[in-house]
């Protein structure tokens, strides 16, 4: 039996990782039927991203054309989430399809602009997918990397999904390197949330997995008890060329026991199915399998007939895979039977269907080879242009400090020397006339609190750039620092360092904001008591007429935000009328 299974092996690897194309279930023209109902093309984009996220439509012929035409349609209406979530799923489909240079483009696409907007679910998504592409690449110190990346960052979130998923990956990883207690470990992690989320897509690919493993264990038993609740699942879903697969992997299973009549029926059942689906690959493994089983049963007859069988199909589709094999046998058989001629047509068969593997193996490791290149020259590229970029940062800041310290300089003497100038002036008013005294002086430091208002705002703005860009630094330092306590460490000060900017800067700007308009706050809120904080700090800024730029300056926000806040607040006060401005509404108040 140990024979059986080194001559199988590499059978039920291409059975694991077969594409399943649904047939019957939507068909496209169905999709396109429902997008020309909708005009809003984010829309569109939505709904053809849910489509391709249905178990049934994920392997459709016509899906990476799909995925396609959501990319374009969310880049022309700069649609950035469905723009990434696009990459993501065309990454995946360049992936099925062995082309790794397009998926990790597409891949490293979708991860630095989903970095840059935030977007956490499609950044782990995306990071599972590179880790994917290394480990096909046989690259695991990197494949590792990105997949424990994308495991860490579906914890933050929660995403069950998501972890069940990069858990799942892991395990082939370690499947792959043979450590097979590891692969069943995260194999089973993998299963249970699967189970507790109830995603039956995921349960039957884990249970696929988890009897794999024991087959490479050659514990058959225990494999065809998987193969088994992968099937149900498959007979719940309608998905035949599922069924297949299962059945098929059973019947290997039982081979390799030498139950071969048990087995012979279970080809048989996935023969059947597979010529429903004019699944022309599976046939041609299915005789392929036949012919392994009557040889083991000592049916030379029978098995020369299925041989032929699959050699045919192999030949007619270009299936090298199955020629190889299927002549390699051939050769034996007729070898053993003194044929010579025989033996000779299907040794010369053999060797050139051997010959053709090779070769497209030979073509896909220079692929991985040149994949591997391009990613390492990026990479040094980036670190190369970072550095530059810190030395400019780090430029930056001094001469700001710089600045920030001469220019506080200036202002103070300015200040000190407006001070006595006033008190000059008051006390020779004070001579002349106590009423008018009283008035000009609390005239004066009006003024004054109003100048070192805006001093005051011009220092918060100017802080909070330089804080923003040394906040900017750490996250790049956390990001690239290997050590664990490093990135702790470097998180940490990052985390104060923001916690106590925000409300010391605007603690201190509303104690001076309420010493020059005081009661400004009291009567808007006697009038409009729904502002919120946020809305009252807004209208502060605009009672003391700064721009949209200034604002978003100071608090750190996009200016598409503080238009979005400037429109609500707008709501809020009832200005309805266009021809009523903020800024002068809120400074008659």
């Amino acid at each position: 039996m140990r024979s059986l299974l080194t001559g199988f092996l590499f059978i039920v690897g291409i059975l694991c990782s077969q594409m399943i194309a649904a047939h019957g279930l939507i068909k496209t023209d169905s999709l396109d039927s429902i997008l020309r109902t909708i005009k809003n093309p984010n829309e569109k984009v939505d709904v053809i991203l849910r489509f391709l996220e249905k178990p049934e439509n994920q392997y459709l012929e016509y899906a990476s054309d799909f995925a396609q035409r959501a990319y374009i349609i969310a880049q022309q209406n700069n649609y950035a989430l469905g723009k990434v979530r696009s990459m993501i799923k065309l990454g995946n489909y360049y992936f099925r399809s062995s082309d790794y240079k397009k998926a990790m483009e597409y891949a490293h696409k979708s991860k630095e602009m989903a970095e840059d907007l935030n977007f956490d679910k499609e950044l782990a998504y995306s990071l599972n997918l590179i880790g994917t592409i290394f480990s096909e690449l046989d690259d695991y110190d990197h494949s590792s990397q990105y997949l424990f990346k994308s495991l860490r960052l579906f914890e933050k979130i929660n995403d069950k999904a998501g972890i069940s998923n990069s858990l799942g990956n892991i395990g082939i990883d370690f499947n792959s390197q043979q450590e097979y207690k590891k692969a069943l470990e995260y194999y089973n992690n993998s299963l249970i949330l699967a189970k507790e989320i109830n995603d039956q897509s995921s349960i039957k690919t884990q249970y696929n997995n988890i009897a794999v493993v024991y087959e490479y264990l050659e514990k058959y038993d225990t494999a065809i008890l998987f193969f088994r609740k992968a099937l149900e699942i498959n007979i719940k879903l309608g998905n035949k060329l599922g069924q297949g697969i299962n059945i098929m992997n059973i019947g290997y299973d039982q081979m390799n026991k030498g139950y071969f009549e048990d087995a012979r029926l279970n080809f048989q059942r996935s023969l059947d199915i597979f010529t429903e689906l004019n699944n022309r690959t599976h046939m041609a493994e299915c005789y392929l399998n036949f012919g392994f089983c009557n040889q083991a049963a000592n049916r030379m007859d029978e098995s020369i007939e299925f041989f032929k069988k699959a050699l045919f199909e192999g030949q007619k589709n270009g299936y090298y895979r199955i020629i190889a094999p299927a002549a390699q046998m051939l050769n034996q058989i007729y070898t053993g039977k003194k044929d010579l001629v025989n033996a000779y047509k299907y040794v010369m068969l053999e060797k050139l269907a051997d010959d053709s593997l090779y070769t497209a193996k030979r073509q896909l490791l220079i692929s991985k080879f040149e994949l591997q290149y391009i990613y390492e020259k990026k990479e040094f590229e980036r670190q190369q242009n970072q550095q530059t970029k810190n030395i400019i940062i780090l430029i930056i800041i001094f001469g700001l400090i710089a600045g920030l310290v001469v220019l506080g300089l200036v202002f103070s003497r300015y200040r000190l020397k407006s001070k006595l100038v006033v008190l000059e002036k008051e006390k020779i008013v004070l001579e002349k006339e106590n009423v008018e005294l009283e008035k000009e002086k609390i005239k004066s430091e009006l003024e004054i609190k109003d100048r070192e208002l805006t001093v005051n705002l011009i220092s918060l703005i100017k802080k909070n750039e330089i804080l923003a860009d040394i906040s900017n630094k750490l996250a790049h330092l956390e990001y690239i620092a290997n050590g664990k306590e490093t990135k702790e460490t470097i998180a940490k000060i990052s985390q104060e360092l923001r916690n106590s900017t925000d409300d010391k800067m605007f603690n201190e700007f509303s104690q001076r904001f309420q010493e020059v308009h005081a009661g400004f706050y009291e009567k808007l809120l006697q009038t409009y008591p729904d502002l919120s904080q946020n809305e009252l700090k807004l209208c502060a800024f605009l009672r003391l007429n700064m721009s949209t730029k200034d604002i978003a300056e100071l608090t750190g926000q996009q200016l598409a935000s503080i238009d979005t806040a400037r429109y609500r607040l707008r709501k809020k006060l009832a200005l309805s009328s266009s021809e009523t401005n903020l800024v002068t509404f809120l400074s008659q108040i």
